[in-house]
């Protein structure tokens, strides 16, 4: 194989898995979720009710790593370092697990929420009861026209257990 030949067979690989990686990136409505404008994620602030915010943020991490996708309310210690323990960066289980010593689970519980933000790196969450139906809201920016890889966001909420539904339903 000559020089060039090898050159372009390098550019054509590198292109596919270009493809590939840029491809995984995708949207949140491959992965159920829905989308308001292209790689935007959509706001969950139109659904019905009142809308309000509940809990304080406890622990946020804007990265590709971290648990599968989910929600998952935390009422008790063992639960809560069950969750911490799902995440693969070691500073962040310590730090949940910090998170949980920290809760008075007699009064408080913790709602933990992952789930991928596209292209764009999440800034900012709170997370909002309407009725029994609790919604994570994402702030982030627009993302880059190239997407290399998917981020993802986790986030865990100090919730007082008054303001927490018998049996939440989450958006």
């Amino acid at each position: 194989m000559t020089t060039t030949s090898r050159r372009a067979a390098a550019a054509v690989v590198l292109a596919v898995a270009f493809a590939l990686v840029g491809g995984g990136c995708g949207t949140q409505a491959a992965s159920g979720g829905r989308k308001d404008a292209p790689g935007r994620p959509a706001s969950a602030s139109r659904t019905a009710g009142d809308g309000a915010s509940v809990g304080q943020v406890v622990f946020f991490t804007p990265a590709p790593r971290g648990p599968l996708d989910g929600h998952e309310v935390l009422g008790s210690r063992a639960g809560a370092e069950r969750y911490a323990a799902a995440f693969t960066d070691a500073q962040d289980r310590v730090r949940l697990t910090a998170v949980a010593r920290g809760t008075d689970f007699t009064r408080q519980v913790l709602v933990g929420w992952t789930r991928p933000t596209g292209c764009s790196t999440a800034t900012a969450a709170a997370l909002r009861l309407a009725g029994g139906r609790l919604e994570l809201h994402v702030s982030q920016p627009e993302p880059l026209p190239e997407c290399v890889v998917a981020f993802r966001v986790s986030v865990v909420f100090r919730v007082p257990r008054e303001r927490m539904p018998a049996r939440p339903e989450f958006a």
